[in-house]
């Protein structure tokens, strides 16, 4: 799945099949070794569809913002939905525990347009990635709101 992601930068170099293929595989482990070691306690999920994996979602569960990581979806299944299906399953996550997003994006990425749709904030850029948040959804009981806030008992009363 990692290779699938690159396969468009690696198709304007000489490299052979096999050069390819082992900058990738290396390049997939350091990855994944740097998640590991930086993010304890990450989620690294395999999404799939009717049995075959359409996609992965790695998930940074520490304390404090939860952190999208990476999601990378296999070309049959770009552009279908799934990506915004597991951004919405995070959103809702974060909303159930009242926590923030966080997640780094390249703004060329297609995917930058979504999660601006979604509600994420650019805050800075680092390097070539744009950092974004999006705040927890304040979704209150009734007994949570202040008395200011709720809607008048007698709607025939309401200002202006």
């Amino acid at each position: 799945m990692y290779r699938t992601v690159r396969d468009p930068e690696l198709a304007m170099t000489v490299w052979t099949e096999a050069q390819k293929q082992a900058f990738s595989d290396s390049q997939f482990a350091l990855q994944d070794k740097h998640y590991r070691s930086h993010y304890p306690g990450a989620l690294f999920l395999v999404a799939e569809y009717e049995g075959e994996r359409v996609g992965r979602l790695y998930l940074g569960t520490a304390p404090g913002p939860l952190r999208l990581m990476d999601i990378a979806l296999m070309p049959a299944a770009r552009g279908r939905g799934w990506g915004a299906a597991l951004v919405h399953a995070v959103l809702e996550r974060a909303d159930r525990e009242g926590r923030e997003t966080l997640l780094f994006v390249e703004a060329s990425n297609p995917a930058y347009g979504l999660y601006v749709r979604e509600g994420f904030v650019p805050e800075a850029v680092e390097g070539v990635y744009v950092r974004m948040r999006r705040p927890a959804s304040q979704v209150w009981s009734q007994g949570d709101v202040p008395k200011s806030q709720l809607p008048p008992e007698n709607p025939s009363r309401l200002p202006g």
